[in-house]
């Protein structure tokens, strides 16, 4: 053990770990501390005070802090964020749960923090992706006092430091950073491209419906239709509207078609289970929506719960997953991404979280692989547009919904050589995603070498 002596006078707050931990952050610019850039914005606001049009932070995720809102009600006092303030989750700073406010005046629970940023010495954008550097984030989760309920409040933050260049020096690395995110993105747009037509090509096997006929709806046309009641089956003016575009989806079906309620042998809604981030004894993962991504279950990021909430007496392995198993996730705060499903393909214990529907067909009649490549294209896009209904900021299909969504059904070896010719195809686009996420990371790292060296 090495014992290194510092003058008493430095140390501002007795925070034994930062005081042992020996590693120092080193950088060609200037390291300037915290508290010299924010200031807590003190504005907490009573319920009778916030307004009904107000957006209020739900959670902020650890990877990217990309922030999710949801609409409740309100019961206690809540802090006020305005544009540009770093938003601080005071439980999880240390694992990235923070970001800066593009919204405006936003409201989130008192385990936030706002903190005005001083644009005179630094860029909101640019003081974020320092934060998140993982040197960084790394030293901070290093000398966090431990403990459950440990709060990283600004007494904490505001003793490290971080590379503070001038202004336009800052301008230039993040020209950098956004230059190579472009490339990235420009990447996403081909891979996107490739697997349209991929789908499309594969689409046109099974039915004759062309791209034109799947665009939305004008918003200039009327709603003084006339609709016969016998035939209207759910009394909602956007949906009635809507309707009428299933008559092109139906009748482009070069084959019998089926509704998913007909396919299905079992059908079940996930386990609405508090889980938790790190796997103890007697805990197997669960599958939650952020695990279902472009048609494939993403066995990263994941979560855990124990295994006993997952079995019954009776049925031992009711919410347990089977290889085979088809996964829809039935809400999402994007229109897009709601109805998004993937098959389940591991020989390992999993379950699966409440926003999810698990089904199981009659694979004498259809392969799980088929419908997952069929619910990627407009030919059931459509239909879910159709379907879903938006509400508490999440659109969301219920079950019935689920299953009244019709697909064509040709033979097995059909089905077959439709699943083959995707899975072979379609690294095509796969080329392209990963020189995206390639990318992304190269922008990371080469903001981090560019400022911590």
């Amino acid at each position: 053990m090495i014992l290194t002596a510092k003058k008493f006078s430095v140390f501002k707050d007795w925070n034994i770990d930062m005081i042992l931990f020996s590693k120092e952050l080193r950088s060609t610019f200037p390291l300037v501390r915290l508290e010299d850039i924010l200031t807590p914005r003190k504005e907490k606001t009573k319920p009778c005070d916030i307004p009904l049009d107000r957006k209020i932070v739900s959670k902020i995720r650890f990877s990217d802090g990309k922030v999710s809102f949801k609409d409740r009600s309100i019961k206690n006092d809540m802090n006020k964020s305005h544009l540009n303030d770093l938003l601080v989750s005071n439980i999880n700073f240390e694992k990235g749960a923070f970001a800066i406010n593009t919204w405006g005046e936003i409201y989130a629970s008192t385990d936030y923090t706002s903190y005005i940023v001083d644009a005179k010495k630094t860029i909101p954008a640019y003081l974020f992706l320092s934060l998140r550097c993982k040197i960084f984030m790394d030293y901070v989760a290093s000398v966090k006092p431990k403990g459950m309920k440990t709060r990283a409040r600004y007494d904490f933050i505001k003793n490290f430091e971080i590379p503070v260049p001038s202004i336009p020096e800052q301008q230039e690395i993040l020209k950098a950073y956004h230059a190579t995110l472009a490339e990235a993105d420009d990447n996403i747009e081909k891979g996107n491209s490739f697997s349209d037509g991929l789908l499309f090509d594969i689409q046109s096997e099974v039915s004759n419906l062309k791209k034109q006929e799947t665009q939305k709806i004008s918003a200039t046309e009327s709603i003084m239709q006339i609709i016969p009641f016998t035939s209207t089956r759910r009394w909602e003016v956007g949906y009635i509207l809507k309707e009428g575009r299933l008559d092109n989806v139906y009748g482009s079906f070069k084959c019998t078609s089926y509704s998913i309620n007909d396919l299905q042998t079992e059908s079940l809604f996930g386990l609405s289970v508090k889980a938790s981030p790190s796997q103890k004894k007697g805990m197997i993962p669960v599958l939650r929506m952020s695990n279902v991504i472009n048609g494939e279950i993403d066995y990263s990021e994941l979560k855990y719960l124990p295994l006993k909430r997952a079995v019954t007496d009776k049925e031992p392995g009711k919410w347990l997953l089977r290889d085979g198993d088809f996964l829809i996730t039935r809400t999402n705060g994007s229109k897009d991404l709601v109805g998004k499903a993937a098959v389940f393909h591991s020989k390992d214990v999993y379950t699966y979280a409440s926003y999810l529907i698990r089904y199981r067909f009659n694979t004498s009649i259809v392969l799980p692989e088929y419908v997952n490549i069929l619910f990627m294209t407009p030919l059931v896009r459509e239909q879910i547009a159709v379907m879903r209904r938006q509400g508490g900021g999440q659109y969301n299909l219920n079950s019935d919904e689920i299953g009244a969504i019709r697909i064509p059904v040709p033979s097995i070896p059909e089905q077959q050589a439709i699943i083959d010719k995707y899975y072979s195809t379609k690294d095509g686009s796969n080329t392209y995603y990963d020189k995206a996420h390639e990318l992304r990371e190269k922008a990371a790292s080469d903001f981090e070498k560019r400022i911590f060296s």
